[in-house]
């Protein structure tokens, strides 16, 4: 069993995704306004790659039954109902509708995934769970942090590191058998990171360039939110296109109170 994190999206071309259970962690902020969104009841989330391709989506949809939300830079796109920002996603807002999403980074991720096994959707806020999913689940875990402009972030490598800890906790328990996971150089990398900085802080956040962006526009408040550690205990997962809810391993559903 091998566990891997890509640091960035790019590394993706030179990864095979077939039969792998992919994690695609986007911390500030679009994972976690998709994870705040599923939780919150929404129908369901698609993800797309451009605004173009969000307004060709919706359209096909019915207008009426879509929420249309997506920035560029962080600013909401002029035109669509909401932006990026997970306070927005209120359950008596997108409550039992579908939601298509366009981001600057994480949204083209995803839309690129289509030939691995499962896609999931994970962040700070539902860290415990996507975990959790990972440790009930087959397939090799491939954790792809979606960056920021095609370089690094580190609050996605320090997400990603926490995910590759809390996986690493499965074979403690399955010593027996001996399954022991074999780490890549990046998921090594992200777990020194996180063993080095964990556990995560909101000024850490603030501190980064994703942080300092989200500061600049006026929106710096969705960092506190994006930081708070396993406050969504939903996984979000990608099927034909479009993210739902992931039904727990053991047939119990997901409790927690909802963001309003």
């Amino acid at each position: 069993m091998k566990i891997d994190v890509l640091w960035t999206p790019s590394e993706l071309e030179r990864v095979p995704v077939h039969n792998r259970n992919v994690i695609v962690v986007d911390v500030l902020r679009s994972a976690t306004t998709v994870a705040v969104a599923i939780h919150n009841g929404a129908r369901a989330v698609v993800p797309a790659a451009s605004i173009e391709e969000a307004l060709r989506i919706a359209n096909s949809i019915g207008r009426a039954d879509v929420i249309l939300c997506g920035e560029r830079q962080g600013i909401r796109i002029e035109g669509f109902d909401l932006g990026n920002s997970p306070s927005e996603f209120k359950s008596g807002v997108i409550g039992d509708r579908t939601i298509v999403m366009t981001t600057t980074n994480g949204t083209h991720v995803l839309t690129s995934l289509s030939a691995a096994r499962a896609v999931y959707v994970g962040a700070l806020v539902n860290l415990s769970a996507v975990a959790k999913q990972l440790r009930e689940d087959d397939g090799e875990p491939l954790i792809v942090c979606a960056g920021r402009g095609g370089r690094v972030s580190v609050e996605d490598a320090l997400c990603a590191g926490l995910l590759v800890e809390a996986y690493l906790k499965r074979d403690r328990r399955k010593r027996a058998a001996k399954t022991v996971a074999e780490l890549g150089d990046g998921a090594v990398a992200a777990l020194s990171l996180a063993r080095e900085h964990g556990p995560v802080s909101t000024r850490f956040l603030r501190e980064t360039a994703a942080g300092r962006a989200l500061e600049k526009i006026g929106q710096g408040e969705d960092i506190k939110f994006c930081g708070n550690v396993d406050s969504i205990p939903e996984v979000p997962v990608l099927r034909d296109r479009q993210i739902i809810r992931a039904e727990p391993a053991n047939g119990q559903t997901s409790g927690g109170k909802k963001t309003r």
